[in-house]
């Protein structure tokens, strides 16, 4: 036997296990933020560093090409111009003037320890990378002017190449300001192969051209990711993680390395998170004290509930209540306290209730039959009248099928194993046929699982359903005439211009063979035509009732067809998008009268709008285990106040002369009743050739042809 709990120990454990909770979820929750928060502040500095820095580099990059413009629109070998030059500019420390084979035609620098006139430095890298017409700017090498490690700046200056030996003083000064928290600098600077150009925090590693390609300021961070994103990587000169991001200067391919110590960065947020840790376990403290005392004076409430509660079930009423410190456990005790004087009161409620329920079975408008797999157990009185019976024992016992028409007997016993939507079936009384719509649900009744059956009488129901049929038939048939009109119009004119023309040259004896033949063969063409436009049309007045599976595209290709004249005479452009072939079972013609009626209905609203801006769109596609069929026109839409009534028979937004009302309602029931589908209507806003419209779209939706028998659904 499966142990028992103590609500107690739940509630208790509960309240502890929640407080304990909240206070580690807001503890982790404040540490991550204030994690995140210093990270965003550090990564803002380092940014706005980076910012500055770039703009120092770029008006150094800027003095040099003013520098060596000057020198190209200056330059005479006899003069002191380069001289001069690198006198005045620190960031220079000499200048080489090679000729078009790489040879020193001319040069000066501070410091000359080994080069002369006539050196051949075709060799080296800033004379051979160089282009026409373009400059150069060479990763970091060791100078043979004056043995520094040096960058070059070389161009062109008309058949010959001048080089800048280039030190970058002013650009390390100004980096050297950048400090971290531990007084080590934040910048440091690569050319594009990697090796280092600037670094204050050890200027030994550039005159030792120290390459960090291959570590993971290069693999984690510069050949990772974009610049200004943040990552963290180990250093080896600091040995090391360090926090920081990168930039490029797109020019001379250098990167600008920033960071800063992630170990720093960690201890710096030590404090504050000792602080959220000693928060949390005075939160817990006082959270386990107040649970503790919020529990004690619950579960007394309890213990005074539960002796309430016994006093009442052993039947012992004659008892004191105490007052609880809770209000609510004070209402359930009252409650307790009134139950034995509204027992009394709920059996006599019981009883009237009984009652009413067999009034009210008598005096519905159904038929109600209370059955078991169809042997009648009770019926209430309208039963007994439609039936013609003289009371109700005259039904109870009997088999419900003896009054069903024999072709839908095997629906009915099919449908007494399950709950059923409404459905449709006929009744024969005293010989006379009933059309009935019904449905059954199960119920218990004395503690006995059996089937309440429902049904009302929809025989004039049908009838006017029929009657509406019929006039929205005769409105197509009426549509299809002129149809009919407009596609006879052009070949009887043909015909008849033939036979004019036959006519007139016989009269006239200027008759030639070849011309009659060719007039006699347009007769026979147009004729033909106008014999198959007979059956296209014939074919849509024919009145089967036969379920059969049919395509859904082909019947839209026929409709468009047959309403061809039509729609191009209001000039309107039809789109098609259909997809695939949708194979559904019911009654083809009259889906094709659904497609009609949709289709005039937009032509209708779009014969409002400007002749040259008319559409209708018809797109078909298969979702879910349904086909979908759209059509849509730029018609302006239907008032909103309204479009939920457009289904609804007789009712109509155009003028009396020009519809009845029926068009729609019976597309519905079409749809709904005889293709167990859905159909509906909504405003919608599109663009086209750059222009906006607004029209209706009518969706219509059908289930996929699964074999099921639709005559189930036969009106």
């Amino acid at each position: 036997m499966k142990r028992e709990k103590s609500l107690k120990k739940e509630i208790l454990v509960i309240l502890i296990s929640f407080s304990i909770f909240v206070a580690i979820s807001v503890g982790l929750i404040a540490m991550v933020n204030f994690y995140y928060s210093k990270l965003n502040i550090i990564e803002h500095n380092q940014k706005q560093i980076l910012f500055q820095i770039e703009s120092e580099i770029d008006k150094f990059l800027l003095k040099i090409d003013k520098i060596s413009l000057y020198i190209k629109n200056n330059y005479d070998e006899n003069s002191d111009l380069i001289k001069n030059i690198v006198d005045t500019n620190t960031n220079i420390s000499s200048i080489l003037v090679l000729n078009k084979d790489g040879i020193i035609e001319n040069f000066y620098a501070t410091t000359n320890l080994n080069i002369y006139k006539g050196f051949d430095y075709s060799n080296q890298e800033y004379f051979k990378e160089i282009k026409d017409n373009t400059d150069y700017w060479s990763n970091i090498f060791l100078s043979t002017v004056d043995e520094e490690v040096s960058i070059s700046y070389s161009f062109r200056l008309e058949d010959k190449v001048v080089v800048l030996m280039i030190q970058l003083k002013e650009v390390s000064d100004f980096i050297s300001r950048f400090k971290n928290q531990d007084s080590t600098h934040m910048i440091k600077v690569f050319d594009n192969s990697g090796t280092m150009i600037l670094n204050p925090n050890n200027p030994d590693l550039v005159l030792q051209r120290f390459n960090e390609k291959t570590h993971e300021v290069f693999t984690k961070l510069i050949d990772v990711l974009k610049p200004y994103e943040f990552t963290i990587f180990y250093s080896t000169n600091f040995e090391q993680e360090q926090y920081g991001t990168y930039t490029s200067i797109e020019r001379t391919g250098w990167k600008i390395v920033i960071r800063e110590s992630y170990e720093i960065i960690l201890k710096s947020l030590n404090s504050i998170i000792f602080g959220i840790i000693f928060s949390i376990l005075i939160f817990i403290i006082v959270a386990i004290v107040l649970s503790l005392k919020i529990s004690k004076r619950i579960f007394k409430s309890f213990d005074d509930l539960q002796q309430t509660t016994t006093n009442i079930a052993d039947g012992n009423y004659n008892i004191d209540i105490r007052k609880s410190y809770y209000s609510e456990f004070n209402l359930l005790l009252n409650s307790f306290n009134k139950m034995r004087i509204e027992i009394d009161k709920r059996e006599e409620s019981l009883e009237a209730s009984l009652n009413s329920f067999k009034s009210l079975f008598n005096s519905t408008m159904e038929v109600i039959v209370i059955h078991d797999k169809g042997i009648c157990l009770d019926a209430n009185n309208v039963a007994v009248k439609f039936l013609k019976l003289s009371n109700k024992k005259e039904l109870i016992g009997k088999n419900l099928l003896d009054f069903i028409d024999d072709k839908y007997k095997e629906l009915l016993v099919k449908n007494y194993k399950k709950n059923t939507l409404p459905y449709e079936f006929e009744i024969i009384e005293n010989g006379v046929k009933h059309t009935c719509l019904g449905q059954g649900k199960f119920i218990k009744l004395n503690g006995k699982k059996v089937k309440l059956s429902t049904l009302i009488d929809i025989t004039e129901l049908k009838a006017k359903d029929k009657l509406l049929f019929q006039q929205s038939k005769m409105a197509s048939m009426g549509e299809m005439i002129g149809n009919i009109a407009h596609q006879w119009r052009q070949p009887l004119s043909v015909i008849s211009t033939c036979a004019s023309g036959v006519k007139f040259e016989k009269e006239f004896n200027e008759e030639k063979d070849d011309r009659l033949f060719d007039a006699l063969d347009l007769i026979v063409e147009n004729t033909q035509y106008l014999s198959k436009t007979i059956d296209d049309f014939r074919n849509f007045f024919k009145a089967d009732k036969i379920v059969e599976d049919f395509c859904i595209n082909e019947s839209i290709t026929h409709v468009l067809k047959l309403l061809k004249s039509s729609i191009q005479n209001h000039n309107i452009q039809v789109e098609t998008n259909l997809e695939g072939d949708l194979i559904i079972n019911g009654y083809p013609n009259e889906f094709l009268q659904v497609l009609i009626n949709l289709i005039n209905n937009a032509k209708d609203a779009l014969i409002t709008q400007e002749a040259n801006s008319r559409f209708i769109t018809i797109k078909t596609y298969a979702k879910n285990k349904e086909y979908f069929i759209e059509i849509n026109d730029n018609g302006g839409g239907v008032d909103e106040s309204i479009i939920s009534k457009i289904f609804d028979p007789y009712f109509t937004t155009k003028h009396k002369s020009q519809g009845t009302g029926i068009g729609l309602y019976m597309s519905h029931q079409i749809i709904v009743e005889h293709m167990n589908g859905t159909i509906n209507a909504k405003n919608i806003e599109f663009k086209k050739n750059n222009e906006v419209y607004k029209g209706c779209s009518l969706i219509i939706v059908l289930p996929k042809n699964d074999n099921k028998n639709l005559e189930d659904y036969i009106i």
